[in-house]
């Protein structure tokens, strides 16, 4: 749970108190979908086409027991490019047989998941037709998902030149761009896709992705609901819109798009660990700690396993076996940030405050943007007294999750504590701006009033 702090009036010292918010994010990411990719080409055969080799699988994530991927349990919502490589992939061109084989080869690359091999396709398809739109934008997608961003932008806006009227080019140029971090021009992208092309599903579950990030989750809804109102069979549209759900407290709406996930043949260890976080939101602890367990004996070396069954135990108050839990997820995986934080969380919780500082500065080290952990960090800090390591580590929070009422709470306690009464009124304000259910930062703005009037 959140530590929620709140002014005392007889005393003017700060007491604690259990928010209504939990301490934990639900939305998981399953990466066992990351792409793949190869160096070198692959050996000829007699007939003149390359001989495919099996695509590498290693991958920068994890791998727990039986060879599956773990998870990033507070990562943001990513861009997802869409399953369907007809909508994704421009038709071949029809206009020369060389040119045609060449770009139905590179597509069948791509679609394994050879995408240096696919790229060598397409870059001969522009060596004899220089303008050819669909080499480009099949090219582009090969480079976004090797790295070369900027090339993969280029090309697009070349592509566009060239046919402004094809909703696909746009749709990839709004990905190129979201995996850059510029979500401004991606979202004009999309909207220009969206104009071309009303009913483009991957186009609105990508504007969710885009809403999503940006904390706008109630947009987010609408566009993945309007990208299910075209494919209402795909899994991946419904376990995105559950996690999106999930972050606004629709657990129970949640928990209905995640089973209708699995009904369409998701049966990812992902779906599984996001359904246990659900039950943990509707208080259905025991159903909860029960899917841990079986999931704990499919996967005894799976730390995502086990660091949800630790969140279980947390809520349930049994902090002993969370600590265990913890521990032995980072025992596997050191630099499993998350965990580290939960098992600061486990020390705080037994008021074990400096061994919980050390460990949420373990943490943020793994994990340098963690706004939870800084938050926690400073709520620990807080308590041990060392008051203005604290506000240093609030303020980080805040700069990596603006949207954090509870931070700018308790960064107002900090400035009263440190006599800036009107900075922390301002502070408190801002949370409630966020929160206007935030009880405490009302509370701590009247009492520092009724303080400041008796101070004068």
């Amino acid at each position: 749970m959140k530590t929620v702090l709140i002014l005392s009036l007889s005393t003017a010292l700060f007491v604690c108190v259990s928010g209504a918010k939990s301490g934990e994010l639900k939305h998981f990411d399953d990466l066992g979908a990351s792409k793949r990719q190869l160096s070198g080409k692959p050996a000829h055969s007699t007939s003149g086409h390359p001989v495919k080799r099996s695509p590498s699988s290693s991958t920068s994530s994890h791998k727990g027991a039986g060879g599956v991927s773990t998870f990033n349990v507070e990562k943001e919502f990513e861009l997802v490019e869409p399953n369907g490589k007809q909508n994704q992939l421009l038709p071949f061109d029809e206009a020369h047989s060389g040119i045609q084989n060449l770009l139905s080869y590179g597509n069948e690359l791509f679609t394994d998941g050879y995408l240096t091999e696919a790229a060598e396709q397409f870059k001969q398809v522009l060596a004899r037709d220089s303008d050819n739109v669909t080499a480009k934008n099949n090219l582009a997608l090969c480079e976004k998902r090797l790295g070369e961003i900027d090339h993969s932008v280029e090309l697009l806006q070349q592509g566009i030149q060239t046919q402004p009227l094809k909703a696909e080019l746009y749709n990839n140029l709004g990905s190129a761009y979201l995996s850059k971090g510029e979500g401004d021009e991606a979202l004009k992208c999309f909207f220009k896709a969206l104009n071309l092309r009303p009913t483009y599903a991957e186009v609105h579950y990508n504007l969710g992705h885009l809403y999503s990030i940006r904390r706008a989750y109630d947009q987010a809804v609408v566009e993945f609901q309007s990208a299910l109102k075209e494919k209402p069979d795909s899994a991946a549209y419904h376990r995105d819109l559950g996690d999106t759900l999930n972050l606004i407290k629709r657990s129970e709406e949640a928990l209905i798009e995640y089973r209708e996930a699995k009904r369409l043949g998701d049966q990812s260890l992902g779906l599984k660990l996001r359904v246990i976080a659900v039950f943990r939101d509707l208080q259905e602890l025991h159903e909860a700690e029960k899917l841990s367990n079986e999931l704990l004996k499919d996967f005894p070396d799976n730390p995502e396993v086990m660091n949800q069954l630790g969140l279980t135990y947390l809520r349930q108050g049994k902090i002993e076996p969370a600590e265990q839990m913890f521990n032995t997820a980072l025992t596997i995986e050191p630099n499993f940030a998350q965990a580290r934080n939960h098992l600061g969380i486990a020390l705080y919780l037994q008021k074990h405050f400096s061994e919980a500082i050390a460990v949420f500065r373990q943490a943020v080290s793994v994990k340098p943007d963690y706004a939870q952990a800084f938050y926690n960090l400073g709520t620990a800090l807080y308590r041990k007294g060392e008051v203005e390591e604290a506000e240093k580590a609030l303020t980080e929070a805040i700069r990596f999750n603006p949207q954090d009422a509870y931070a700018y709470n308790n960064l107002g306690l900090i400035l009263l504590r440190r006599g800036n009464t009107e900075e922390a009124i301002e502070s408190w304000r801002q949370a409630i701006s966020i929160d206007p259910l935030l009880a405490a930062a009302f509370i701590n703005i009247g009492r520092a009033l009724h303080l400041s009037k008796k101070g004068e």
